[in-house]
């Protein structure tokens, strides 16, 4: 009788699949520990596996974190806006459906705003961590000023500049955010998706006439015949 051959005792993880790992296991330390997770035993520890293998598959502890830091922006990003555009709806729906995901529980929750801290005290000192911030800034935006730009293009809207309003919109979502995990208490995740409306609403009517390409004559009429002597 032929005897069996004796199956592998263990599998060999893919580059690609320990990388994979580490940054999860970074992430999960950020989470837990804020600042004390950036350590390599800690992450190691995470992983399951030793210290070493940190160096042979990133350069350095901050580069991992810098991967991390990518890694779960975009995930988040890729989240909301699937959260945005899953239903065939009108730009105004698919701007409040940006804005509800924004502000789910999931993004709220205290672990996420203490490993977002890490990241931001590295973005001054570390050039890769500066790079992750100044790419992902640019994928959020570019997310909003799609959105937007639809909402431009619908019938009744006034022309409008698609780059500040981008900015003053994704401004406006990071400060909410902020406020909404540094205090539960402070607001509903409701009433910041309604104050984003409002924004969009005043938009969609010209009354941020900074952001218009041309203020229409009569909104401006009005408005300086509102003004009053001092």
């Amino acid at each position: 009788m032929t005897p069996k051959p004796h199956a592998p005792k263990f599998h060999r993880a893919t580059p690609t699949v320990r990388r994979e790992a580490l940054i999860e296991a970074t992430l999960e330390c950020l989470r837990k520990h804020g600042h004390d997770g950036v350590s390599a035993r800690r992450i190691a520890a995470e992983a399951g596996v030793s210290a070493g293998l940190i160096t042979h598959h990133f350069p350095s502890i901050s580069a991992l974190v810098a991967a991390a830091y990518e890694t779960l922006a975009m995930r988040l990003l890729s989240s909301i806006q699937q959260h945005a555009i899953e239903l065939d709806a009108g730009p105004r729906e698919r701007l409040r459906r940006f804005f509800e995901a924004s502000f789910a529980p999931a993004l709220l929750e205290p672990g996420l705003f203490s490993t977002w801290l890490v990241f931001w005290s590295m973005i001054a000192h570390d050039a890769a961590v500066r790079a992750v911030q100044d790419r992902t800034y640019v994928a959020y935006r570019d997310a909003l000023e799609s959105l937007l730009g639809q909402l431009r293009a619908s019938k009744g809207v006034p022309a409008f500049k698609l780059r500040p309003a981008g900015i003053a919109l994704a401004a406006l979502l990071d400060g909410l955010w902020i406020e909404a995990s540094l205090n539960a208490e402070a607001f509903r995740p409701a009433e910041a998706v309604a104050l984003c409306e409002d924004w969009v609403h005043a938009l969609c009517y010209g009354a941020l006439p900074s952001l218009l390409v041309q203020r229409p004559e009569g909104r401006a009429r009005r408005a300086a015949s509102s003004v009053g002597p001092e």
